[in-house]
């Protein structure tokens, strides 16, 4: 079967991740920390020049049309800035990733790259194409899509694109309740799973607030996405340190 047959074949079997809530303001933000998902291994160098983090999904319009988007600013010492900007299509109560753009905020002049994920539909986005099944999320997506998958929902087939150049096969599954030591306080969290067939080297683990709209608290995964390339990385934890909804529950009471 030709490349184009098998990517038809998978897109019409795909099954979408379900839309995740946003709140009636519409927006969800996080701030995080990044470490070590090893106690006593320091993070390489490129990424303990990332100072922080900030994590955000919102709506965006994109020639006249409205999509999800989720975006990703990194500070870095000296006053640079690395972001990852990610669109994904509403269909029919489900999203579909369409690509992400990656840039690197110099003073002098700012570089990126985008990558177009060509899986159906016209896509708005324009760069490098990349042909994958419809069902490709990238680990940065899953950080806000994944935020509607709560207990009640059967285990997901999708495809998980790992690094540049390797998508592998990966299920996506909730994997319990916990209370999670974040945000000064315990936070009664949902856990989910996200295993590659590739093996535990590429596994995430992806922590939201069982309250809804169900915001980021934790990962626990590899870090690639958070490097200027793109490249594989160590496994991190990104911990949330300030979120959109712990301020607007303050100015609420």
């Amino acid at each position: 079967m030709g490349l184009a047959l098998l990517l038809a074949a998978r897109g019409a079997a795909a099954e979408l991740i379900p839309l995740s809530p946003l709140p009636p303001e519409g927006s969800l933000w996080i701030n995080f920390e990044i470490l070590s998902a090893e106690r006593g291994r320091p993070l390489p160098q490129a990424l303990r020049e990332i100072e922080s983090g900030r994590l955000q999904a919102d709506e965006a319009t994109v020639n006249g049309s409205r999509y999800r988007r989720t975006s990703m600013a990194l500070p870095l010492v000296g006053g640079d800035r690395r972001e990852v900007v990610l669109l994904l299509a509403e269909e029919q109560g489900r999203m579909r990733m369409l690509g992400f753009h990656r840039i690197h905020r110099h003073f002098e002049a700012p570089q990126g790259r985008t990558i177009v994920f060509q899986s159906g539909p016209p896509n708005p986005l324009s760069g490098e194409v990349v042909e994958v099944p419809a069902d490709t999320y990238t680990y940065l997506a899953l950080s806000t899509a994944l935020a509607g998958f709560t207990a009640d929902r059967a285990p997901l087939a999708v495809h998980l694109w790992v690094r540049d150049g390797e998508i592998a096969d990966a299920e996506v599954a909730f994997d319990g309740r916990e209370k999670l030591d974040v945000l000064g306080t315990q936070v009664p969290a949902l856990r989910v799973r996200v295993r590659p067939k590739t093996g535990a080297a590429n596994e995430a683990l992806y922590w939201f607030t069982e309250a809804a709209p169900h915001s980021l608290l934790q990962y626990r995964g590899p870090g690639g996405f958070l490097l200027e390339s793109g490249d594989s990385a160590p496994v991190v934890v990104l911990r949330a340190t300030a979120s959109s909804e712990q301020v607007r529950k303050i100015f609420r009471d």
